[in-house]
């Protein structure tokens, strides 16, 4: 979903991109190279870190793949960004 459509995504997908971001500058890496591992397009990257667009499962699960990190490690860091 689109941000400001206010059902509450914009918020979810902007805490999502913060943790996002913060994993891949942990890492060391550029987007370019975060979305080369994950097999996506670098310009989608840089939407879901700005909170403008939000991620499959299957592309969760690719992104968490190329950070080295779980998934669930991820989620439950945008959760405790949430509350």
């Amino acid at each position: 979903m689109a941000p400001g459509n206010g059902n509450g995504n914009d918020h979810i997908a902007t805490a999502f991109g913060r943790v996002l971001r913060e994993q891949r500058e942990t890492c060391g890496i550029s987007q370019e190279d975060l979305a080369l591992s994950a097999n996506v397009d670098r310009s989608f990257v840089s939407q879901m870190e700005r909170g403008i667009r939000q991620p499959t499962l299957t592309t969760l699960v690719k992104l968490c793949k190329a950070l080295g990190v779980a998934p669930s490690t991820i989620i439950g860091r945008m959760e405790r960004q949430l509350d």
